[in-house]
């Protein structure tokens, strides 16, 4: 199983880059991407932190239950 602190760490770079590449293609760049294009990462960073609360809250849990 991937340990716990690895997991986070790779939720987090994930979530970072959706948000670099908003930053970069986003609505207030210069060379905006198509609107389906920013609701996609945007979606995505918003699954992505979802998953992060849901695996933390998951780990805190088993913590207490052990």
């Amino acid at each position: 199983m991937t340990e716990p602190s690895e997991m986070i760490s790779w939720l987090d770079r994930r979530i970072a880059s959706a948000m670099a590449w908003l930053d970069d293609h986003g609505k207030g760049s210069k060379r905006p991407r198509p609107q389906h294009e920013i609701e996609t990462k945007e979606y995505d960073i918003a699954r992505f932190e979802e998953i992060k609360a849901a695996y933390v809250t998951a780990l805190e849990r088993r913590g207490q239950v052990a």
